[in-house]
């Protein structure tokens, strides 16, 4: 797990040098702020291709740029990295029509209790935003 320390120091440097919050950095990623809080936490040993990409792109690394850290290399200094794509503009969410997708009730049971705790939390987030 100590390489993935090195991930997340190097991630939560680079977002504070950027001046964003936890949130701002995960909308950019447009990766939940669920899991950004677990890369910067290294709570995990392991991301989703889609999810590395879409921090490296946000920070303004390169692609490779975790795997070079995981394998004891150092991240870009933040003159080498690339200036952050501005935020775009965020679609509007699908709108709910009661009917929850096939298979998902199985995937939720199939998460631990803090996982579904996670999911729930999120949820709610989302229900949130739409009651303003």
């Amino acid at each position: 797990m100590e390489p993935w320390k090195r991930v997340a120091q190097a991630v939560r440097n680079r977002r504070l040098h950027l001046g964003w919050t936890q949130q701002e950095a995960s909308d950019r990623a447009r990766v939940s702020l669920a899991t950004w809080r677990l890369i910067e936490s290294a709570g995990r040993d392991r991301y989703q291709d889609l999810t590395v990409r879409g921090v490296s792109r946000a920070l303004g690394w390169s692609a490779n740029t975790f795997d070079t850290i995981v394998a004891g290399g150092d991240p870009p200094t933040d003159d080498e990295a690339a200036t952050p794509p501005e935020r775009a503009p965020a679609s509007p969410p699908p709108r709910f029509d009661g009917n929850i997708p096939s298979g998902f009730a199985r995937k939720y049971l199939e998460l631990t209790p803090e996982e579904q705790a996670m999911v729930q939390g999120y949820v709610e987030g989302l229900a949130a935003g739409h009651q303003r």
